[in-house]
């Protein structure tokens, strides 16, 4: 396979993380394609979480599976349907299946409709917001903070109405309505990236829920990015109250990301990433939630197969609050294939 070839595919991985879905079936319009990933994880120095590990490795394997289908219905018009779900190993670290060794988790499942590069959609998907925390959240190993505050900013919730649109070839723009289940528990986001021509996209974004019983939740979303050649750069800010990080009062909450990639001719892939999060308990000290660095040296075989070095350096610091645990460091080595 040709160098741009293989850098474009990685590069459309870590936006979409099923860029190899292959299509199984297609006739009279419509077609159904299936994807997703085998990925070892191993933590050999502190668990993922900063807590201290007592043996030799935490097993944090996964595979994600996913199907898509797509119908046209008019020239103008097409439906859409998607599903992917995500089996872990057990969380003992023994060798019993354990239950998460025997369960899959539903991660999407929405179908939608289509028309000239607008769609509206529903079900089990992404609050509109998570386009711009997705700005950041693109390291090896460690998830985003940016989308985990408030329910109606967060990925893969229930009962989610979504409505996305592209303009110009450069303006994305998403709505979304959780329409909850529950009693008061309502939410809804907005958000945009305008991509200028020379690379640098700017994303906004608000977010909003109610929470029955508890301080109403409300979330304010900035992000950065710039891409040129094998370079990618990327900040998020967030800040707003109601985190559900803790419920016990009124709190407010910021937190900001930096990442940064490069993809080197030979397929090996250096990454750089910072998060740092606080929570604001009303009449409480200030709590740090998420504090530390990530070095992540990747290579690429080719589009389908990567493995993985990463270092995490841990600045939390443990104190009397559930949120914060130890602070060890945590040392990943990972295989992961893409089908």
């Amino acid at each position: 396979m040709k160098m741009a070839a293989i850098a474009t595919a990685i590069t459309t991985a870590l936006v979409s993380g099923s860029a190899l879905a292959a299509e199984v079936y297609s006739s009279d319009g419509t077609s159904l394609s299936i994807g997703g990933r085998a990925e070892f994880r191993g933590d050999f120095q502190g668990q993922e979480s900063g807590a201290k590990l007592d043996g030799t490795m935490d097993n944090k394997s996964r595979v994600r599976l996913n199907v898509g289908g797509k119908t046209q219905i008019t020239d103008d018009l097409s439906g859409f349907g998607f599903y992917e779900a995500e089996q872990k190993v057990n969380s003992s670290g023994g060798n019993d299946k354990g239950t998460k060794g025997l369960t899959f988790e539903q991660r999407y499942m929405y179908v939608g409709l289509e028309s000239n590069n607008n769609a509206v959609s529903f079900g089990r998907q992404d609050a509109a917001t998570v386009q711009i925390s997705q700005m950041s959240d693109n390291v090896a190993t460690h998830s985003g903070i940016q989308k985990t505050y408030i329910e109606a900013g967060d990925e893969q919730i229930n009962n989610a109405i979504n409505y996305s649109g592209y303009f110009m070839d450069a303006l994305s723009v998403k709505a979304s309505l959780l329409a909850s289940s529950e009693s008061s528990e309502d939410g809804y986001a907005l958000s945009g990236i305008y991509t200028l021509p020379f690379g640098l996209g700017v994303g906004l974004g608000y977010a909003a829920n109610e929470n029955d019983g508890t301080q109403d939740s409300k979330q304010f979303i900035g992000g950065l990015n710039y891409k040129w050649e094998g370079l990618y750069v990327a900040a998020t800010y967030t800040q707003g109250e109601g985190s559900k990080k803790l419920t016990s009062a009124d709190n407010d909450f910021t937190s900001y990301e930096f990442v940064a990639h490069y993809l080197f001719e030979n397929n090996f892939q250096a990454l750089v990433g910072y998060q740092k999060g606080e929570i604001d308990p009303s009449g409480a000290s200030k709590i740090d939630v998420s504090d530390y660095f990530e070095l992540t040296g990747v290579y690429y075989f080719n589009s389908a197969l990567r493995t993985y070095v990463t270092y995490k350096v841990n600045n939390l610091k443990a104190d009397s609050s559930s949120l914060v645990e130890d602070a060890d460091n945590s040392l990943r080595l990972g295989l992961r294939y893409d089908f």
